[in-house]
């Protein structure tokens, strides 16, 4: 897939630019996606051994079936939203170990479709960093304020669908319910000062700085990263040593990161490519802004994730190719389509890395997953979207 889009993106490019442009610039645009999951693996390693983190999961386990939905989405947006998919992957050990298949298929869709959707608001999200690259008029804050209400709309719609698909029918025995594990209160203390001490050092870097979001990770997640470990493993290990091991396990855990390196690179190159041969000005007037334009980039961004398509190919796309002004919306409007759709494409996308890691905790294909677990819901949540960005559009509230 990755050799495909290389080769459409140069070809069409080539009817334009010149086609070492088209892989300069690509090559370019894919340096600061690599930079963020380089910094993300940084914070994955002191995640996976922080008792509070641990703590957590065995708290949302033992909630009652009436709460446990509300606790995994929760947990698993606020986790997913720092700590990215170290957030996904330590929840979804729950899932593996699951006998009831429903039970087992409700879970991992809660904590899918509710990690998802942090990608519309977190800075700590690759779909955050291609929407403000690509759209540069917008900043953090645009994406937060726009983006937040977007992720809750999300969620409460992946509720919604959780209780009207999974109903209790009449007759149906109810299982006695488990005794909930409350979070410490020390636990929830070193959660709210390891993640409020990140977002504050990272966000006042970028405005102290100007720099964009990843290369401030980029910087800040090792140190980060090392007193975090360093605090976790206690006086018993000195930071030398813990740092020393921190840095053997990113080491270790690089290789990992060839699939997503890939993945964007031609992804990139791809968006590249096809925005400088793109037919701007014969689609400019059949544009000419308008309530349908808002639901022809939701829903026509989804439908090329269901087939496989990353979305940062059509979002760099619309950015070169058809800007907000061409499209006739405001730019910050065009911003909120993108952000809301990101996380629900990926989540319908059966070659994305939400997916392929789920089909590894579930007995499932990456395809079923994908479209027969996720469409439902996507559709249902593009749906919200759109009419939620439409009525902001109307109402002037962005």
């Amino acid at each position: 897939m990755a050799a495909a889009m290389v080769t459409v993106g140069l070809s069409v490019g080539a009817t334009a630019v010149p086609v070492h442009e088209v892989l300069v610039a690509g090559l370019a645009k894919a340096q600061l996606f690599l930079v963020l999951f380089f910094a993300i693996t940084w914070l994955q390693a002191p995640a996976a051994d922080s008792p509070a983190l641990h703590a957590v999961r065995e708290t949302v386990v033992s909630q009652p079936p009436g709460r446990r939905f509300v606790y995994l989405a929760a947990s698993a947006h606020v986790l997913g939203a720092v700590l990215n998919v170290a957030g996904l992957v330590l929840l979804s050990s729950m899932v593996e170990r699951q006998k009831d298949p429903i039970l087992q298929r409700r879970m991992a869709a809660a904590l899918m479709q509710s990690y998802v959707v942090a990608s519309a608001w977190s800075p700590f999200f690759v779909g955050v960093v291609v929407v403000l690259v690509a759209l540069p008029e917008l900043d953090w804050a645009d994406a937060v304020t726009g983006g937040g209400p977007l992720a809750i709309l999300c969620i409460a719609c992946a509720w919604g669908y959780d209780r009207l698909r999974y109903r209790r029918r009449p007759g149906q025995s109810k299982a006695s319910p488990p005794v909930a594990v409350p979070l410490g209160g020390r636990h929830a203390l070193n959660l709210i000062c390891v993640f409020g001490s990140l977002v504050v050092i990272v966000i006042g870097a970028v405005e102290q700085t100007g720099l964009l979001l990843p290369v401030v990770l980029g910087f800040v997640a090792p140190p980060f990263a090392m007193i975090w470990m360093a605090l976790v493993e206690g006086p018993a290990v000195t930071p030398r040593r813990s740092a020393a091991k921190l840095i053997r396990t990113v080491i270790g855990r690089t290789a990992g990161l060839r699939s997503e390196a890939l993945a964007f690179t031609a992804s990139s190159i791809a968006g590249v490519g096809i925005a400088a041969g793109f037919p701007a000005d014969a689609l400019g007037d059949f544009a000419g802004g308008g309530g349908w334009i808002i639901a022809g980039l939701v829903f026509g961004v989804l439908a090329l994730g269901f087939v496989g398509l990353h979305p940062l190919v059509p979002v760099i796309i619309i950015a070169e190719a058809l800007p907000p002004d061409v499209l006739g919306l405001p730019v910050k409007i065009v911003g909120m389509c993108l952000l809301g759709v990101w996380g629900l494409t990926t989540l319908i996308s059966p070659v994305s890395g939400t997916t392929l890691m789920m089909s590894r905790f579930v007995p499932a294909s990456s395809y079923v997953i994908a479209w027969r677990w996720n469409s439902p819901f996507a559709l249902l949540a593009a749906g919200a979207v759109t009419l939620f960005v439409y009525a902001a559009w109307r109402m002037e509230l962005y």
